[in-house]
């Protein structure tokens, strides 16, 4: 039995980047709540903490956007910038000092992280979710949970024949940062396996050590990814500030931009699809022209086995910022880069399909991430709407959805006609149901839980804190739902076009690469607020920086003052809010 209740007002789950947007959020909000949170780790920041951090590592979002609106990130020296980005170890001590510096009644949010505390169960009871965390026996209890853990904290490590065979080092990417890999001369042959931007990374850095490296990439899957250039165009200062504008937002093909006459034109008028299609080749263009993948000097090394099997658009292969000058050289020359499948691992290095023995000092698996839920049992999970394996989903409910995800299907098409003829790819072969979360955060049928960092987006910085905000709405009641029967059915039109406008990755339905900019306007749209919007022109072609944001918690506030709150209207949500916060249905292992 356990020793001890300590009750909160609300519990958060993980201090990465969405753990601590939450924290400061909700205390902007309620100040004098008695807030926890559980970081698994003994560092602030997830994968900007301490932990993972190694010299080659560089974001690849630049200042201005990598940080939040009430903290400019400063003193970041030139030499450790490159158009912008910069070496992450410059995020660490950013988060570090935020976490230290922002204040609640008289108490910051540092001092509120209980770390080294992996959450062992999540479960509720009669309206009020209880934590257990590893070694303790304390039970947390609060009535609302904020979810941060994100997508990046367990690491797939990909079951390969013979792997535990391997006699010396091997290791995910997530503990590259902790390793001395790259210092201990005993690890010479590194062999990095996967085709990400991690990958890439971890090989640009061992290349630089003087290591020699080989980078597998293998045939079954979607391929490597596409790097494109840092550099910006015309008056943007980088790739990330041409992107991230409304206007280039136009040319996405996103669900969560507003259709209007431009889009309707873009999209479906013969005239408005030649010009869609002429902008994405020239985009498309620009990675393969700086990539060069035919040149002479990477032919040894097979290096043109990096270029993507699908166009930019797709990013069904993802996608990386290149943010060295000397990427694709160093690439190109000191790395062996193969291509193939991996038919087994013994103790000198690994064997691939077609008969290569590869030798390896060390391996670094920059596999991702596993799409799991080690806190919450499967049937729990299932009624949440995470992704579980099929076999723990109702047969009727798995019915109802794929109804609901035809019909998403038809209205994606019609909408985007562009998707109707995707690439030449793999079909994806996963079992595990998708994302059936509003918003991508919130359970239909519970909203005393909301999980926040499940949607891969390019840049995580805006879309920590406007979905921080929206968490705060929705569990205050201020946010207005929509019925049921509406919310399952948004719902499934993201999951339909998510695998119509990612493919492979779009399968679980939170793969929103390209969609950051629609996605937390819808958002901030639908909670009423607009202090993060500009004049006319300036608000189609600006680029969406973090000091954009800057005003709308106190706008947010102003608009939820208690002289507002006696209206009928207010009454009502708050009473149909509080009904789902104390259902009496319980969730336990």
């Amino acid at each position: 039995m356990p020793e001890k209740y300590q009750h909160f007002d609300l519990i958060i789950i993980g201090l990465g980047i969405y753990g601590i947007s939450a924290a400061r959020t909700y205390l902007e909000v309620h100040p004098h709540h008695n807030v926890a949170i559980f970081e698994a780790s003994a560092t602030v920041g997830g994968v900007w903490s301490a932990e993972r951090m190694y010299n080659d590592f560089i974001t690849q979002t630049p200042l201005g956007m990598a940080e939040f609106s009430d903290l400019v990130l400063e003193d970041v020296p030139q030499d450790d910038q490159y158009y912008g980005f910069f070496k992450a170890r410059h995020m660490t001590k950013y988060l570090e000092h935020y976490t230290r510096s922002r204040e609640y009644a008289g108490t910051t949010i540092a001092d509120r992280v209980h770390f080294n505390s992996p959450v062992e169960r999540l479960s509720k009871h009669g309206g009020r979710w209880a934590v257990a965390i590893e070694g303790s026996k304390t039970i947390y209890s609060a009535p609302q949970v904020i979810d941060a853990s994100g997508l990046t904290s367990t690491p797939h490590i990909p079951n390969i024949p013979g792997k535990d065979a391997f006699r010396s080092l091997s290791l995910h990417h997530k503990n590259f940062g902790q390793s001395d890999v790259l210092r201990n001369s005993r690890y010479q042959d590194i062999v990095v396996l996967g085709g990400a931007k991690s990958a890439a990374d971890v090989a640009y850095a061992a290349a630089k050590s003087h290591k020699e490296v080989t980078w597998i990439i293998r045939k079954s899957g979607a391929g490597p990814a596409a790097f494109v250039p840092a550099q910006g165009r015309g008056p943007y200062r980088n790739s990330n500030e041409s992107f991230y504008n409304r206007l280039t937002a136009s040319f996405l093909a996103s669900a969560f931009h507003s259709e209007n006459w431009w889009t309707q034109f873009l999209y479906v008028t013969r005239a408005g699809r030649a010009l869609w299609n002429w902008i994405w080749a020239g985009i498309n263009a620009g990675p393969q022209k700086l990539a060069k993948f035919d040149r002479l000097d990477g032919q040894k090394n097979g290096f043109a086995n990096l270029k993507p099997d699908t166009p930019l658009f797709w990013q069904n292969d993802s996608t990386g910022i290149v943010q060295r000058a000397d990427f694709f050289d160093t690439i190109a020359t000191q790395v062996r880069v193969i291509r193939q499948d991996i038919h087994s691992i013994n103790e000198e290095g690994l064997v691939l399909d077609d008969g290569t023995a590869v030798a390896a000092d060390a391996i670094v698996y920059c596999t991702g991430w596993k799409i799991c839920h080690p806190y919450l049992d499967n049937e729990t999970a299932a009624q949440l709407g995470l992704p579980v394996h099929q076999d723990y989903c109702s047969p009727q409910e798995v019915v109802r959805w794929q109804a609901l995800d035809r019909e998403g299907e038809i209205k994606t098409l019609e909408r985007f006609p562009v998707l109707r003829e995707p690439p030449s790819h793999r079909a994806p072969t996963g079992v595990l149901s998708p994302f059936r979360l509003y918003k991508g955060m919130l359970p239909p049928h519970d909203h005393s839980i909301i999980f926040l960092g499940k949607l891969m987006l390019g840049n995580h910085f805006r879309n920590a804190e406007v979905q921080a905000l929206w968490a705060v709405a929705a569990l205050d009641g201020n946010v207005c739902f929509p019925s049921t029967e509406d919310i399952d059915a948004e719902i499934a039109d993201t999951v339909a076009w998510c695998r119509k406008r990612y493919l492979s990755k779009g399968e679980l339905g939170n793969w929103l690469y390209f969609d950051m900019v629609p996605y937390t306007d819808m958002l901030l749209e639908q909670l009423g607020l607009k202090s993060h919007r500009k004049t006319w022109l300036k608000d189609l072609l600006a680029p969406c920086l973090a000091r954009d944001l800057r005003g709308l918690v106190n706008e947010y506030k102003e608009l939820h003052q208690p002289p507002r709150a006696t209206s009928r209207k207010h009454r009502n949500r708050r009473r149909a809010h509080e009904t789902l916060l104390n259902q009496s249905e319980s969730y336990s292992l």
